[in-house]
């Protein structure tokens, strides 16, 4: 095996793992955004990114960065969306807690008022055991969702710096396989550009080699 490939190879391996984690975030965002043609919105923005960086030119090499920005915004927003999601939750649950737990006790309150005037009015008159037998089971239901809100209410709350950490340590990860991608495909397109110069230097002596003879 050539020796030369053998040393790309592990360049080559990291940067098709780190592009192919890039896609998969970066497609599930395009598609979001524009439908089933994201897919190609996505692995243009790509492929045009992988291009630019290999051309080792430097207006192609800040048109490359704009194209790396736009492949890493995608992932970023799909990554963190769900932990910011699970964070803005998180914030607002104590104050719905405490909501449900006015609109439990009043509407116990109230079941608890509805069946000692049932009971008044059943002793002197029939017909009212449905509505006291209703009631009851009311009144055990919201009892029960009582107990489950007062359950929910001692389980720990996670801190916010927990979820913090956890949009940080993404978008991190992603800014480095991004880097990763610009380091190695330049890193495997290099040689080819010192090749090329390499092999124009002979024929530019070869040229200046005829234009002296046919002076002389």
């Amino acid at each position: 095996m050539n020796k030369s490939l053998l040393m790309k190879a592990p360049a080559a391996i990291l940067l098709i793992a780190a592009a192919t984690l890039m896609q998969i975030h970066s497609i599930e965002f395009w598609v979001d955004q524009a439908g089933t043609s994201g897919i190609l919105w996505s692995l243009l923005l790509e492929g045009a990114a992988l291009w630019l960086w290999a051309s080792h030119s430097g207006w192609k090499s800040a048109l490359g960065l704009i194209a790396s920005l736009l492949v890493l915004a995608g992932p970023l927003y799909q990554v963190s969306s769900p932990a910011i999601k699970t964070w803005q939750s998180s914030n607002a649950l104590p104050g719905l807690q405490v909501k449900q737990e006015a609109i439990l006790k009043a509407e116990i309150l109230s079941l608890e008022n509805s069946l000692a005037q049932y009971n008044d009015n059943s002793a002197n008159r029939v017909g009212w055991s449905g509505r006291i037998d209703a009631t009851k089971a009311s009144l055990e239901t919201a009892n029960r969702e009582l107990k489950q809100l007062y359950k929910e209410q001692s389980q720990p709350i996670a801190m916010t710096w927990q979820s913090l950490a956890v949009i940080a340590m993404q978008a991190i990860s992603l800014v480095l396989f991004q880097l990763l991608i610009v380091l190695t495909i330049r890193s495997l397109t290099v040689n080819q550009q010192v090749k090329a110069v390499e092999c124009s230097k002979p024929k530019k002596k070869a040229a200046t080699t005829t234009r002296l003879a046919l002076a002389a």
